[in-house]
């Protein structure tokens, strides 16, 4: 469990929350019960409602207090002093694959598509943008929009991050991408197609690395 003392946050999830209930006990006690009062169609869109309800403060809930993915710390300080002060002839310490970056604040090396986080002062692997429930519930033109563009991500293995970092050459190179249902799979999980709606953890898919094999010396 994670929980950060930012101001913003707070009064984020304050407000999603109040929301949340706020529509629950508006769809049950002022259009549920006074029209469908002891009817199955009321009982089943309650349940209905309740459920979605439900989801949603579950997947916010994980969204918002776990381990959103960050990389791991050397247990040993590295000392990048000289690689800070642009001398890259100390090649004592490197990374285990290529494409790796130093993170100046961290002072530790990020995968690729790694980004530090201001609110979390951590590094995180493959940030994605996260949607406020808030927003969710009011727009619905921004929901489908940023869904478009989540997809766009997902089957492209670009972020928008990763677009605003690549230069306007390696924008328009082609890539050579696995199968779209392989990069689903990546998001979503290895289970089936019916439990990528399901918010819970039902199996481990992303065991957590040790940060001793992220390094050599």
């Amino acid at each position: 469990m994670l929980c950060r003392k930012d101001p913003c946050g707070i009064v984020c999830i304050a407000l999603t929350y109040a929301m949340l209930l706020h529509c629950l006990y508006v769809i049950l006690f002022v259009l549920i019960l006074p029209l469908f009062n002891e009817s199955l169609y009321g009982t089943l869109n309650a349940l209905i409602i309740c459920t979605l309800v439900f989801f949603s403060i579950i997947s916010h809930g994980r969204a918002a207090y776990f381990d959103p993915g960050f990389v791991p710390l050397p247990k040993k300080a590295i000392d990048f002093s000289d690689v800070k002060n642009g001398d890259s002839s100390n090649n004592l310490i490197k990374p285990t694959e290529e494409g790796w970056t130093i993170c100046n604040r961290c002072d530790t090396y990020r995968p690729p598509r790694a980004h530090h986080c201001r609110i979390c002062k951590r590094c995180v692997r493959k940030v994605h943008a996260v949607v406020i429930c808030v927003e969710s519930c009011l727009f619905g033109i921004f929901v489908i929009t940023v869904f478009v563009d989540q997809l766009q991500s997902i089957i492209t293995d670009r972020s928008l991050i990763d677009n605003l970092k690549l230069s306007e050459s390696s924008r328009m190179a082609q890539q050579i991408l696995p199968p779209k249902r392989v990069l689903f799979r990546k998001v979503f999980g290895s289970g089936p197609l019916i439990c990528w709606l399901c918010p819970f953890d039902l199996n481990k898919s992303n065991p957590p690395i040790n940060s001793s094999e992220m390094y050599h010396v």
